[in-house]
């Protein structure tokens, strides 16, 4: 009897194995190699950086001519300053030209993981905690501080803080953006998405005067006139010249305007997106070891071999993918 058992178990272990599908393209236009090497592994990507086993990073703008030190990690790059942490709650603010330090403060039993800065030094945190801060370096005080609510699990790609004017829109790990003026005052409380787990903003941005921000369960275009949303599961969202581009994790693309109405989708079954960038076309990254190259218009693409299948971090610049100790330059397509 209990060898039935056994036999029955492993039955079904195997049945549900092989259940699961993989992205196989009939047709595929080439394959690519790696074009250089970083100085050393990724081990940290967040959404607008990743940070390499020696303390080197790579921003938007790509590999970055600093290293942190030990135990830190790079957030951000913005109006001219290196935003960094550790785990332990040391923040770390550095002059990107000057490598100048600006700014090392300490937070007790919470680590800063997204973070912006304004020209005249006001810097907008998120912690691992869920709790929002905005801090004026120069005069050494806090603006604005309050706790959100409690957040079980998150996505990576963790947006950062948006300045829109003199306003501070910060982005929740519960799925709302939060909007405060420079004296610190709560204007409004935007609510993006309402599920209990994977429920941060990975997505904050202005586009045609349009605020637009993304949960991995949804997204959300709104103006003083005028609002949207998209109930969608997102691995991702690209804008590009006026147009927003929804990677879902169903394996769809899908080509939307500033207000979300929808003006073209194109379906690869079972592809698994990892990451996307735009250059002379879109360029999707794929688990299982492919680029995907769509014209802007969803009209035609073209698949190439990646080096490898992804199973660790991917991160990408203007024109480059990241991923492990290697890059690979969009040009070569």
């Amino acid at each position: 009897m209990r060898k039935l058992i056994l036999f029955a178990l492993s039955l079904l272990l195997f049945v549900g194995c092989s259940s699961k599908r993989y992205f196989e393209p009939k047709e595929i236009a080439g394959y690519v190699d790696f074009d250089g090497k970083l100085p050393a592994p990724i081990v940290d990507v967040l959404r607008d950086g990743a940070t390499l086993e020696d303390g080197e990073f790579i921003s938007k703008d790509g590999l970055e001519n600093y290293r942190l030190p030990k135990g830190y990690l790079f957030i951000n790059k913005s109006n001219g300053y290196y935003i960094a942490a550790n785990k332990c709650g040391d923040l770390l603010i550095i002059d990107s030209k000057s490598h100048k330090k600006v700014l090392q403060k300490h937070f007790t039993m919470r680590s800063p993981i997204a973070a912006n800065i304004t020209k005249d030094k006001r810097v907008a945190l998120v912690f691992d905690d869920n709790s929002l801060m905005l801090y004026d370096i120069v005069g050494k005080h806090v603006i604005y501080a309050t706790e959100q609510g409690k957040s079980i699990a998150v996505d990576t790609k963790i947006a950062n803080p948006f300045f829109l004017g003199q306003l501070t829109v910060f982005p929740t790990l519960d799925g709302k953006l939060v909007v405060v003026d420079p004296t610190g005052k709560e204007l409004r409380t935007l609510i993006v998405g309402t599920k209990k787990h994977f429920n941060n903003v990975i997505f904050l941005d202005v586009i045609d005067e349009k605020l637009i921000a993304a949960t991995p369960n949804k997204i959300i275009s709104v103006s003083p006139t005028f609002s949207n949303t998209l109930d969608l599961s997102l691995s991702d969202v690209l804008y590009a010249k006026g147009r927003v581009y929804l990677l879902t994790k169903d394996g769809e693309i899908i080509l939307t305007d500033p207000q979300l109405n929808i003006m073209k989708r194109r379906k690869y079954p079972f592809a698994h997106f990892t990451g996307a960038v735009y250059g002379e076309y879109i360029y999707v990254v794929e688990k299982e070891g492919y680029i995907i190259a769509v014209d802007k218009d969803l009209r035609v693409s073209n698949i190439f071999g990646f080096p490898s299948g992804i199973e660790e971090y991917i991160f990408t610049s203007k024109d480059k993918i990241f991923y492990d100790n290697n890059y690979f330059e969009l040009k070569k397509l």
